[in-house]
């Protein structure tokens, strides 16, 4: 896991949880929670960065087929 998602923020995809301030929320159109279980925002913070991980492997691989 290269990616530092700890320093981001924003949303994780289409999963309704943001990264807000070093701290994740789980939002919905009306209300957002703060995450308070640390091993769930481990996982969110490893899912994130395998996720970002993925992004920039599926970007390599079409900037190497020419963008198609």
């Amino acid at each position: 896991m290269s990616s530092s998602s700890s320093a981001r923020s924003g949303p994780l995809g289409d999963a309704p949880v943001v990264r807000r301030c070093g701290e994740w929320w789980l939002t919905t159109p009306v209300l957002s929670l703060r995450v308070d279980d640390p091993l769930f925002a481990q996982d969110l913070d490893r899912f994130a960065a395998d996720l970002a991980d993925a992004q920039q492997a599926v970007a390599v691989l079409r900037s190497a087929r020419g963008g198609a």
